[in-house]
């Protein structure tokens, strides 16, 4: 039998001319990845199908050992790996949709309106700039040109995103983005979306009602109780936890008293892990579902900004971090059982690929990943970037990842740039040494910034990535989950993939 291996996975590329067809019935396989999983093998192919077999199972397979009726060749057969029972135009028609994005144009727009930050954050990856900082927030004139460029994207989709520094230190731009967006798309006709990423320090009601009044989505930071949040993220004067959580309560009242569906309209809040929460799972997450927040999503650090200058203070290895997402996890989950509704949604974003074909929208799990082709970054001067990632190498001092500006670059010029292009290539995991031939290849991503900054090259390496061996042991733990047969398990992950969007489309809107 032909394989070809890496240092994780196998792929069956061909089948064995050694097996007797007889014996498996005609069972002749597609090809196929595998990588065995405690004792058992994960099985995968090009449709995003996969089976669970136990080692036994597999090698009586391998060995031709497989007669009719079989249970692994019947699930084969169900799944698409046998060649005899592939249906090749609904094949064709599954793997266009698992990779439809490749056709779209960017969607997701994230702007910065400011380099400006009320806090100081230990694991800032942005490079916030301090309050009196002149020359820092973007020029009303910019936003317009911003907002020009986004709209000449085809995509039917726009998700406009704020970023910062801190948004609302610039909330007249803020503003101004949002209605004259607002105008473009009276005759646009788009799907528009409008979210805030905040430490909400800044906000007031007049400021507030102007967000929900025209369904800016909330999501803010949220490190876990008051001693932890306070002690990675400074507010001069006063708390940025009890700041973050007065506003949290606040917005779910007024959600409320305007007839939001509770399970929907809520802030949404990131998790960054460091060090010092190592130890403190469930002071955490009890701190989530304290505040009524119905998602975590536990996050590494990035190697940017201020956190490659902390990280002896704040950083650590992949192996700790793997051990701190699991416990997580397995506390999580636990409390779903008890009835506590809360995801933990890197996780909900790998399963959504593993138990869905619809695209998820999440540019970071795509292959080539959506830099430049899924998401656009606009600095405050109007320079534009592959992705937030690449504007934060920038404010490092690297503009490796610039490929335009708002006001002499064309729409094509800044996704036809080289450089997104090189991004695409290397990003393309069929293509990858390592990932090609992985087992995980159809649910997974690679970040090329994350390996310039880390690696030194777009690249990478594999066998050296952090990030591929954090992907690993959770696609690892999330397959060994659901192999396990505990169907009241299986029942919590698979609503973890169920989404309702809470944008409403121009139809909704204009109702």
């Amino acid at each position: 039998m032909g394989r070809d291996r890496d240092s994780h996975s196998e792929r069956l590329v061909v089948p064995a001319p050694a097996i007797d067809p007889a014996r498996h019935a005609g069972a002749r396989s597609a090809s196929f990845r595998f990588r065995h999983v405690g004792g058992r093998v994960v099985l995968t192919n090009d449709l995003g199908e996969w089976m669970v077999v136990s080692a036994t199972e597999f090698d009586d397979f391998v060995a031709g050992r497989c007669g009719p009726g079989h249970p692994v060749i019947d699930g084969m057969r169900a799944r698409g790996f046998l060649l005899q029972s592939l249906d090749v135009e609904k094949a064709v028609e599954r793997y266009r949709l698992r990779h439809s994005f490749v056709g779209r144009a960017p969607h997701l727009h994230i702007v910065v309106v400011t380099l400006r930050c009320n806090e100081v954050c230990a694991y800032c990856h942005a490079s916030r700039e301090p309050m009196k900082q002149a020359g820092a927030d973007m020029t009303v004139a910019t936003a317009k040109r911003v907002v020009d460029m986004i709209f000449r994207s085809p995509s039917h989709q726009i998700a406009i995103e704020f970023q910062g520094g801190e948004p609302l230190a610039s909330f007249e731009t803020l503003r101004f983005i949002v209605e004259y967006a607002e105008e473009r798309n009276a005759t646009e006709h788009r799907d528009l979306g409008f979210f805030l990423v905040s430490n909400l320090a800044l906000l007031d009601e007049r400021k507030l009602g102007f967000l929900l009044d025209h369904d800016v989505l909330l999501c803010t930071s949220l490190d876990g109780p008051a001693w932890l949040h306070d002690d990675l993220r400074k507010l001069g004067g006063g708390s940025a936890h009890a700041q973050a959580v007065s506003w949290i309560r606040r917005i779910a009242e007024e959600y409320r008293a305007r007839g939001r569906d509770p399970d929907l309209w809520h802030v949404d809040a990131l998790f960054t892990t460091t060090r010092q929460a190592f130890g403190h799972v469930r002071e955490i997450v009890d701190e989530y579902v304290r505040l009524g927040i119905k998602t975590i999503h536990v996050r590494p650090l990035n190697p940017m900004g201020f956190a490659a200058r902390t990280w002896e203070k704040i950083g650590y290895g992949p192996e700790e971090f793997v051990a701190f997402w699991k416990e997580c996890l397995d506390y999580i989950i636990e409390l779903n059982l008890r009835g506590v509704e809360i995801i933990e949604r890197g996780s909900a974003l790998l399963l959504a690929r593993i138990l869905r074909d619809d695209d998820h929208g999440y540019v970071d799990l795509r292959s080539p990943c959506g830099a430049g082709i899924g998401q656009i970054a606009y600095a405050q001067d109007g320079r534009i970037y592959t992705c937030d990632e690449g504007r934060m190498v920038a404010r490092m001092g690297d503009d490796m990842f610039e490929i335009g500006d708002v006001e002499r670059s064309s729409f094509s010029d800044v996704v036809g740039h080289e450089c997104v292009r090189a991004i695409g290539v290397a990003s393309c995991l069929e293509a990858l040494p390592g990932c090609r031939y992985c087992a995980y290849l159809p649910y997974c991503g690679v970040c090329p910034v994350v390996n310039y900054v880390s690696q030194g090259d777009i690249f990478g390496q594999r066998p050296t990535s952090d990030r591929c061996r954090m992907n690993m042991f959770a696609l690892d733990q999330l397959f060994d989950i659901l192999a396990s047969g505990d169907q009241g398990v299986r029942r919590v992950l698979e609503r973890w993939t169920i989404h309702k969007s809470r944008v409403r489309s121009t139809e909704e809107t204009a109702r």
